[in-house]
């Protein structure tokens, strides 16, 4: 073989190594700088969100209450004994969920949140406003302090099972935490430019 050549195929060889080694170097960076990238996203975007409970619908609600009772003598009722009244009061019921319990992911350029079931964070009746409408009682059997307790607190409790089974309650609460969110994310520089934002809900 001829000095010329050798001396094309060590240049070719050399040639192929260096464009080789860019080749694997710029992978390599290229992956380090999406894992990067990847990882600064998702911590920043844990940096904005809410780190407690947060109430993203809050329903207001005016009852009216119908009681009835009477005295009994085992299941039956004594005769001259019932009372009938009818009450208002107002409460609130917040719905919303805990941030911490969000998960936080980054791929394909979306940036993906994994949220919570929508709870009741808290329930509040309003006894100031535990209002009588009508009442009528017997001499035997007149309503007192502890019947006003107890029908609030029975109405309380009707009151929370009824928010829960009210399926549109729980989709404007979650309407109303994407929308929130979603601002707080699209506020961090570039990301509305770049970047989707998908919610993933637990039911």
């Amino acid at each position: 073989m001829k000095f010329a050549q050798v001396l094309i195929i060590l240049i070719l060889g050399i040639v192929a190594g260096i464009a080789g080694g860019l080749f694997i170097s710029n992978n390599l960076n290229f992956d380090f700088f999406n894992k990067e990238t990847s990882m600064n996203i998702t911590s920043t975007v844990k940096e904005i969100l809410p780190n407690a409970e947060y109430a993203s619908l809050v329903y207001h609600y005016s009852s009216v209450i119908t009681h009835s009772d009477s005295n009994k003598f085992f299941d039956f009722n004594i005769p001259f004994t019932e009372k009938k009244a009818i009450y208002t009061i107002d409460g609130t019921v917040k719905l919303g969920l805990n941030c911490k319990d969000i998960s936080i992911d980054n791929r394909y350029n979306n940036i993906i949140l994994r949220m919570p079931a929508i709870k009741i964070l808290s329930h509040e009746m309003f006894p100031e406003t535990f209002s009588l409408y009508d009442e009528q009682t017997s001499i035997f059997n007149r309503y007192g302090l502890k019947d006003a307790n107890d029908i609030q607190m029975a109405h309380k409790k009707e009151m929370e099972e009824k928010v829960s089974n009210n399926s549109g309650l729980f989709v404007q609460a979650r309407q109303s935490a994407e929308q929130q969110f979603r601002l707080f994310i699209e506020s961090i520089p570039g990301v509305k430019t770049q970047y989707g934002i998908v919610f993933e809900w637990q039911m």
